[in-house]
């Protein structure tokens, strides 16, 4: 006859065995933050806090493929005199780059003079913006979801006392997130080792052969830019326009109105940062691809959340340029989207553009 206590130890062993056992198994050949999953030909932060350790820069340049498609390293290294390194990845957004920020440039052994952050419009206040998807490995590469600032602005449950108390022990116990990625990588590891033929590639060189040929890289040119979402001028629904049709407004799911608390955006957290290890942070905003006659007007509530946006830097130390109105720079030079031509001479002449407008800011190389 089963008793009372004897049935509730058996609910208690059961309970225990149902979560304990799964956490241990999640736990067994856990790789080190950085290695879970492979990044394939994306950004490695291991290998850029090495390479700033070694060579050092006095600019670093951050950002998504508004970076990659502008800046060319050596052009704007030869016309500016500085040491520039570009630390950027596509598809990338503000999270991401408060990441870079803090978990490679200010642990640098050789901290750079001046960081300049690329931008558009509102994303620098769009804190959950891609924050998903194909930026998880990154996220996850940087430790992001364990640094507070990624819990005060992206952690949106409020609970208190016992019920916040036990989420949390629960989250512990069995990180979804992290459970998900490995039991990808176990999926595609089997599908890998079942589908292997004598003599061919290895497990680890068919994943990057994929990671590459599903690359960013090998998309279609005649998409827009890697930004898709926008508000039709007086409202509507995102939609994604022909590559030689601007996109005409803000982000349709972005912030409206410019909000500088510390638990919206990471934007105060990366000022803060700066400060704190003398960095001079500086902001600029590219120019979106213009209408055939090169100009880009701004909505009126984009001119004001700028105007908000640019008060707040000035007033915390730091800095904003904006190429937006620049009719120099003209349809021509824009390949896809908001992208920048890869051509030398188009290269060339962005880089010199670039650096006119900057060089007051940014200033020549100390000796």
């Amino acid at each position: 006859m089963v008793t009372a206590r004897s049935g509730f130890t058996q609910l208690i062993t059961i309970a225990v065995l149902a979560l304990v056992v799964p956490a241990l198994l999640l736990r067994l050949g856990k790789p080190e933050v950085g290695e879970a999953f492979p990044v394939g030909d994306r950004l490695d932060p291991k290998v850029e806090l090495d390479r700033l350790n070694k060579a050092g820069s006095d600019w670093v340049i951050v950002g998504n493929s508004m970076v990659n498609s502008r800046i060319d390293q050596d052009c704007l290294e030869e016309i500016s005199g500085r040491e520039v390194r570009r630390l950027a990845e596509g598809g990338t957004q503000s999270a991401i780059w408060f990441l870079i920020l803090k978990q490679i440039i200010v642990k640098a052994e050789r901290k750079p003079e001046w960081v300049s952050i690329f931008f558009r419009d509102t994303d620098l206040t769009w804190a959950d913006f891609r924050t998903t998807g194909v930026n998880e490995d990154l996220i996850l590469a940087l430790n992001g979801p364990a640094q507070p600032e990624w819990q005060q602005v992206l952690v949106r449950d409020k609970e208190q006392g016992t019920v916040a108390a036990f989420s949390h022990g629960l989250q512990w116990l069995l990180p979804a997130q992290e459970t998900n990625k490995e039991s990808r990588k176990k999926l595609q590891e089997a599908a890998f080792t079942l589908t292997q033929l004598p003599g061919s590639w290895t497990k680890g060189v068919r994943r990057q052969e994929l990671n590459e040929r599903f690359g960013l890289a090998h998309l279609r040119h005649d998409l827009g830019s890697d930004s898709q979402t926008a508000a039709k001028p007086g409202g509507g629904t995102g939609h994604t326009e022909p590559a030689d049709v601007p996109d005409p407004g803000m982000y349709e799911n972005g912030p409206q109105v410019f909000d500088p608390s510390p638990d919206a955006s990471f934007l105060p957290h990366m000022i803060a940062l700066a400060n704190q290890h003398s960095i001079k942070l500086h902001f600029h905003r590219v120019k979106r691809r213009p209408l055939a006659n090169h100009t880009r007007p701004d909505p009126g509530l984009l001119k004001a959340y700028l105007a908000d946006l640019k008060s707040y830097l000035e007033t915390h130390g730091a800095v904003m340029t904006d190429e937006s109105q620049d009719l120099a720079l003209t349809l021509d030079l824009y390949a896809d989207g908001d992208h920048i031509a890869s051509d030398e001479a188009t290269q060339r002449r962005y880089a010199e553009n670039f650096w006119a407008r900057v060089q007051a800011v940014i200033g020549e190389k100390k000796p």
